[in-house]
């Protein structure tokens, strides 16, 4: 008896999908920005979304007002103003980072949805295991990409105030080290609970932009290892057609890498 030739579908197509997604997904949950590029959310999440999305924004805007302020201000040094430009730079980069994120939110969900698509539509086993493996690497480079911003923001913000020296300045007052200075021109930091609430508004907000850098580098990530399982596949595509050359659908197979390849391209 001859062999059907039965047609193979991918029935793990969801799971996979939300493998693909699962590091993206928390991250951008976290941001506030999730729903806002994936349309398949419930109202709880939307809800959340809206309250974190509201978090972020005043974190950012705790960090950037007082420094902006302390380095603009005519009560401090050209030294201090040049020992800000650093710290400014990177919560000014960051907020901009975050802006952008919201602002393409579209061309974000209409690369999941291109993404989502492109699991559903697999046809044969092998290429399934191409973009699983693809998959993997952009896993791997999310968890070194979290690993080295949160290791070295935890340490930063956390660790290096504790092991930093208090200072006496002029008036003989104890002058306590917090993670981002030029916060002393708005608040009294002599004052130990104010103090305490700046630290930890500072710790929250450096977890804010830890979180922003970790998304477009994980965004990158996905949709690159994505990328590359795609072009893998009309490679396979074409080792197939090659090998194959006698077949009688010559004509058909030709079309579809074709179109596999221009929409790899996109």
């Amino acid at each position: 008896m001859a062999k059907l030739n039965i047609p193979w579908s991918n029935v793990n197509s969801e799971r996979d999908i939300i493998n693909a997604l699962v590091w993206n997904r928390w991250i951008l949950r976290i941001l506030g920005i999730w729903p806002l590029v994936y349309s398949n959310t419930t109202t709880i999440e939307k809800i959340i979304a809206t309250i974190s999305f509201a978090l972020c924004w005043s974190a950012l805007s705790f960090l950037l007002i007082p420094m902006a302020i302390f380095t603009l201000s005519e009560q401090t040094t050209i030294n201090d103003k040049i020992k800000m430009l650093g710290p400014l730079s990177y919560v000014l980069i960051s907020t901009l980072k975050y802006f952008f994120l919201v602002i393409h939110c579209k061309s974000i969900r209409q690369c999941i949805h291109v993404l989502s698509t492109d699991w559903r539509a697999i046809q044969q086993q092998n290429y399934r295991k191409i973009m699983i493996k693809n998959v993997a690497k952009s896993h791997m480079l999310s968890k070194i990409c979290i690993m080295f911003m949160y290791c070295g923001g935890v340490c930063f913000q956390s660790v290096m105030p504790l092991l930093t020296h208090t200072t006496i300045d002029k008036q003989n007052i104890t002058i306590k080290p917090i993670p981002c200075p030029g916060f002393d021109i708005i608040f009294d930091l002599h004052f130990t609970p104010i103090y305490v609430f700046v630290f930890c508004a500072q710790w929250f907000s450096g977890i804010v932009l830890f979180n922003v850098t970790t998304a477009v580098c994980c965004l990158a990530a996905m949709f690159v290892a994505h990328a590359c399982g795609q072009i893998e596949i009309v490679m396979a595509r074409v080792e197939n057609f090659v090998k194959n050359a006698q077949s009688s659908r010559m004509k058909q197979r030709m079309a579809i890498i074709v179109k596999h390849h221009i929409q790899s391209l996109r």
